[in-house]
């Protein structure tokens, strides 16, 4: 009878593992690992952090992958209401991938300077955008009324103000300020960051282990001095956006042979690190042949 009710007893399917929205072997090769050197770090930031080696931090990539999957449904879920993003990321590092994902998303962004007041004091961001449209009418008409001298002034006036306000220049025509920022550098845009907390807005940051997981409401752990690391996530968290528009994910829940990262030398920090640990013996090895000189002249 008991093998009977066995023989019954339907088989049960095993359970699928969801996909990872990135692998860990992407985020070993674009570097999102490696932290700051062990003396600059910010204990805040200790749970993730999953060890240290020759004198760097090592960031915990199963947290990075963690947090990064949960930013990607939580902005899947903002986006599908009318809400708007600024992303933000001054550091050299940040512009393009900063850039491109505001881009694909349709946002404003910030990859110069951040003006101080572009969200607590628009108002005086958006007579600096109509004075940039004003300079632009006179440009298309090649000056007519001014001197030459006065023309190649307002050239160089009208090309500042386009770097300057380019990104952010949309928020004047707009009735509602952004809700919602993505930032790749929070200590380089600490302004900006806490110009978002004071109008209220919601805060995701890329945090290295030298930064202040405090100002920010979602935390991703990663190296923010790689290009490669910089382009990964902000790529990720644009599909979040995208994806609830209707387009294709670039990187999100993509094979490592869908990834392709852009061309980069070694991350800054670990060369700066390596070359410091190759000047040490030179240095020493130089002063030693300069002191033993110095003990022949005086024998």
């Amino acid at each position: 009878m008991s093998e009977q009710k066995q023989q019954a007893q339907p088989a049960v399917a095993p359970t699928q593992a969801e996909p990872a929205i990135v692998s860990r072997e992407k985020l070993l090769e674009a570097g999102t690992y490696f932290g700051h050197r062990v003396s600059q770090w910010n204990p805040k930031m200790k749970q993730y952090i999953w060890g240290k080696r020759m004198g760097i931090h090592i960031i915990d990539i199963a947290k990075t992958q963690k947090t990064l999957e949960y930013a990607y449904k939580l902005l899947n879920k903002m986006a599908q209401k009318p809400i708007s993003f600024i992303w933000v990321g001054t550091k050299k590092q940040a512009k393009k991938a900063i850039e491109s994902a505001a881009a694909r998303t349709n946002s404003v962004y910030v990859s110069e300077r951040w003006l101080g007041g572009t969200l607590t004091n628009s108002q005086t961001i958006f007579r600096s955008v109509r004075e940039l449209e004003r300079l632009e009418e006179l440009q298309k008409s090649e000056y007519q009324g001014y001197t030459k001298k006065e023309g190649l002034l307002m050239d160089k006036k009208i090309a500042k103000l386009q770097k300057n306000l380019g990104g952010i220049r949309k928020l004047a025509g707009k009735a509602a300020m952004p809700q919602v920022m993505i930032c790749a550098s929070p200590i380089d845009d600490e302004i900006a960051i806490r110009e978002a907390k004071k109008k209220g807005l919601k805060i995701f940051a890329i945090q290295d282990t030298n930064s202040n997981p405090d100002l920010v409401d979602f935390v991703i752990p990663a190296n923010d001095d790689s290009v490669k690391s910089i382009t990964l996530i902000t790529t990720i968290l644009a599909d979040a956006i995208a994806s609830a528009h209707g387009e294709k994910p670039l990187y999100a829940y993509k094979s490592n042979e869908e990834i392709i990262l852009p061309e980069e030398q070694k991350p800054e920090k670990v060369e700066k690190i390596a070359n410091t640990e190759e000047r040490k013996p030179r240095t020493f090895v130089k002063k030693a042949n300069v002191e033993s000189e110095n003990t022949k002249k005086s024998e």
